[in-house]
């Protein structure tokens, strides 16, 4: 049997066609890349009657276990030309003497790669697996209650070679065949006066008009394993093995991926992941995952222990910190406030978040499809009080899979984790769901035109857990801070009342900045805001606070669109939006105002009791607000306090 690469030569009734599907992950790093597509589509394969979670094992060669040059000559036979040929793409391809450093993946408890081996073409209601990861490009024969949608995930898989190559290694579930299958992705590239498709196959040559066969010679299969290091053998599942990857990959790199990407469904045991090379094994479960979380890198530590924290809390809630499911809502509309949530149960929330610290809350939603189905359906958030948060947006984790760049209105001093387990839901999100499974858009081919509200609902889902924690914290606002003023307080002078005292800032490492706070607050005592600050839909509005010393105070904003880096109000452009033009409105009530600049308001209340509405934003960004009592009121009434600032992002 010779079994080498074999590339087609250009027909010329067809188009030249270039592979660019690896661009849309370009957004990940490879590594991050390959472990979330090949871990997504392990938990899709789970074999039906499997009990136990899915188990991952993921081999990192390093240079140690790199496969030496004699023995990766049977793997590259008639590849060489075509790795080297003009045109092939290949911007750092290795050298034939080169050794082979590799990166595998195994998954346990899947079905292996079934169907007709034979299969060249999509067939209607015929579920092929096989053909659609080594024959399809753009097709997927997942369900609305799979993961993946695309059928572009697998090019994360040569993307990751020096040489755009992989080999797919597969054990059956229903007929315990066992076969091997390398494929190549490059550029049409030429041969002295030949002309080549980008896709190269390993195996034995295929006759004309046939499609390459699967490796089924299990002697060969048997070397292969041991080359690359595989633990295989018969057990149902599917192997990767990247050749020529990045030489500096390391086990440590694939644990922060797995641990940023993957760390629910290990909490939830659906899920075991092993990571090795040839000198260490880390395991990564539930029950190790906090150790190993403990041991990473100081970016990931402090971006995932807090949400694991969390997440361990939700999954092993008692019934004195029951879900709290928001009923009254029923899921029938597509934007909420706070009159949409139960006094009661509103107040509960409060008063949980408030004592306990933590609430895990379902809301209802409902997706409707254009046929006139419809389906209710729901999402689970869990959010954590925590001043300083560096969490700025929720955390979706759809089926299990972090949706990483879901674009939102922002939050503060909370860390939140939304969780999207129902099918009807999940299916309605995957639909919006780019190839790399990042983020979420109404203008998804998969999703337009699909959904009654679809663009609306869509919307609710991203902002729910945003805007309930803007409700939260405003019905906080309403709380007295000096109610406990005359226990917990130090005493500015005989003739001044007492100032309230953090405790939980008079920490060792923080004891000399927090009595520098209090010299200051011995100096100037604060006066408590005039006013509250609160998002609207395409907005924001500032209004009265009850039982001020000073009600009427004047108000000064700014107002600017919000920027990933840098500070939002000097990177304002007029362009963005003017205050004094359309399409932004200013409503007020009890309140003159006056516009000083393109994103520059002040408002000046007539009443104890005001309210001043700005909206016309543009509804698909964050927008950045900053309010205090203007300067001028301050001189006005000889005030010696400070002017109070509040910041939001709407």
């Amino acid at each position: 049997m010779k079994l080498a690469w074999h590339f087609s030569k250009v027909n010329p009734r067809f188009k030249n066609r270039e592979a660019t599907q690896g661009e849309f992950f370009a957004n990940d790093t490879e590594l991050r890349a390959f472990v979330r597509e090949a871990v997504q589509n392990s938990l899709d394969a789970r074999r039906p009657g499997c009990t136990g979670p899915v188990s991952v094992r993921i081999f990192v060669s390093g240079r140690k276990s790199a496969l030496s040059i004699d023995a990766s000559k049977r793997y590259f036979k008639g590849g060489w030309d075509h790795f080297h040929a003009d045109g092939s793409g290949l911007r750092d391809s290795p050298g034939r003497d080169d050794n082979c450093c590799f990166i595998t993946y195994e998954d346990s408890g899947t079905t292996g790669l079934t169907g007709d081996v034979n299969q060249y073409h999509e067939v209607a209601g015929v579920r092929n697996p096989f053909y659609y990861f080594f024959r399809a490009e753009g097709q997927s024969n997942k369900t609305e209650s799979g993961r993946g949608r695309w059928g572009l995930g697998k090019f994360v898989f040569p993307r990751c070679s020096r040489i755009r190559s992989f080999f797919g290694l597969t054990v059956r579930h229903d007929d315990r065949q066992r076969l091997l299958v390398g494929q190549s992705i490059l550029r049409s590239h030429n041969i002295e006066d030949k002309s080549f498709t980008p896709d190269g196959w390993f195996g034995e040559k295929p006759d004309k008009d046939e499609a390459a066969a699967p490796v089924d010679d299990q002697n060969f299969i048997q070397q292969f394993e041991e080359d690359f290091c595989l633990e295989r053998g018969y057990d149902p599942g599917l192997s990767i093995v990247v050749p020529f990857c990045d030489e500096r990959w390391t086990t440590a790199a694939v644990v922060d991926a797995i641990v940023q990407d993957y760390f629910y469904p290990i909490l939830k045991e659906d899920l075991v992941v092993t990571v090795e090379d040839a000198d260490t094994q880390t395991v990564l479960n539930a029950l190790s995952l906090a150790t190993v979380v403990s041991e990473c890198a100081d970016a990931i530590r402090e971006l995932i222990q807090p949400l694991l924290n969390l997440t361990q809390w939700a999954l092993h809630r008692d019934d004195e910190n029951a879900i709290m499911v928001l009923c009254g809502f029923a899921g029938k509309g597509t934007k909420w406030n706070r009159k949409s949530i139960d006094d009661t149960l509103f107040e509960e929330m409060r008063k949980a978040l408030q004592e306990k610290g933590r609430i895990a809350v379902r809301i209802p939603a409902l997706v409707q499809y254009k046929n006139g189905l419809s389906q209710r359906t729901q999402f689970d958030a869990c959010i954590e009080r925590a001043e300083g948060s560096p969490q700025k947006r929720p955390m979706f984790i759809r089926d299990g899979i972090v949706i990483s760049d879901v674009r939102c209105r922002l939050m503060r001093d909370v860390y939140a984790i939304v969780a999207i387990d129902d099918p009807p839901l999940t299916g309605f999100l995957g639909d919006a769901e780019n190839p790399a499974h990042t983020e979420w858009s109404e203008e998804s081919s998969h999703f337009k035109g699909k959904y009654v509200n679809g663009a609306a609902t869509l919307r609710f889902i991203r902002n729910a857990v945003s805007d309930l924690c803007q409700m939260l914290a405003e019905a906080a606002d309403d709380d007295d801070p000096e109610m406990l003023l005359d226990v917990f307080s130090v005493g500015t002078s005989h003739d001044q009342p007492g100032m309230p005292v953090e405790f939980s800032s008079m920490s060792s490492k923080r004891g000399g900045a927090a009595m520098d706070r209090l010299k200051v607050l011995n100096a100037k005592p604060r006066k408590r805001k005039s006013f509250r600050l609160s998002s609207r839909q395409g907005g924001f509005r500032v209004g009265s606070l009850s039982d001020v010393v000073e009600p009427r105070r004047p108000v000064e904003v700014l107002v600017a669109y919000d920027r990933r880096g840098g500070s939002p109000l000097k990177k304002y452009s007029a362009a963005d939006f003017r205050l004094d033009r359309d399409p932004i409105r200013i409503e007020s009530r009890n309140a003159t105002t006056e516009i000083r600049g393109s994103n520059h308001l002040l408002i000046y209340p007539l009443a104890d009791k005001f309210s001043v509405v700005v909206t016309g934003f543009d509804v698909n960004r964050d927008l950045f607000v900053q309010a205090r009592n203007s300067q001028e009121s301050l001189k006005a009434t000889n005030a010696t306090s400070t002017p109070q600032l509040q910041e939001s992002h709407v």
